[in-house]
């Protein structure tokens, strides 16, 4: 008698809920994929996208403009195309879910920090909807005491983007500025 276990097999994930997708995407989310397809969430539910190969215009500023008259913040996630060709956008929730279940869901931005900004020391994030500013010019004030990782954990914090920073890795290093990419995890409501 033989017993044979078959090692190939994945294991089988949970089904996801409703509830599952609220906890990981909140009140309001936008999502970006890396070919440029667009989704806007609320409470779970989708409700536009743009498709970016038949140049449809982008729904971030709806999405912005709704979080905003909700008073909320618009949570912002980028991630990859899934492989599969023929995939969706219930794929694509499936998988974040999935990934905040056990614990990989991890967050990366590029901020500016400079000790010599108009008004002294400050961080800035690029290229973030939320963290920005309406015409990318939103400078956060450091203390002079802080270290670059806890002022920028303390701003990320603070907006409800990331639970805690992991690591800052430097990318470019001027006498004006430094440009870290932000390691961080994300923000997960239960």
């Amino acid at each position: 008698m033989s017993i044979a276990t078959p090692l190939s097999l994945p294991f089988a994930l949970a089904p996801v809920t409703q509830n599952d997708i609220i906890r990981v995407l909140g009140e309001y989310t936008f999502i970006r994929l890396d070919n440029g397809d667009e989704a806007f969430y609320h409470h779970g539910n989708w409700i536009t996208g743009a498709d970016a190969s038949c140049g449809e215009p982008s729904v971030l500023g709806l999405a912005q403009s709704k979080a905003r008259a909700g008073c909320k913040s618009l949570r912002c996630v980028e991630l990859p195309v899934p492989d599969d060709a023929e995939w969706s956008w219930e794929d694509v929730v499936q998988r974040l879910v999935h990934a905040s279940v056990t614990r990989q869901v991890r967050g990366e931005l590029i901020v500016t920090a400079s000790e010599n900004t108009r008004h002294g020391r400050g961080v800035h994030v690029c290229s973030d909807p939320l963290l920005s500013g309406i015409n990318s010019n939103l400078w956060f004030p450091l203390n002079a005491a802080e270290d670059w990782h806890a002022g920028i954990e303390r701003v990320l914090t603070m907006n409800g983007v990331a639970e805690n920073v992991v690591r800052l890795e430097p990318l470019r290093d001027c006498p004006e500025y430094t440009d870290f990419r932000v390691i961080y995890n994300r923000k997960i409501c239960a």
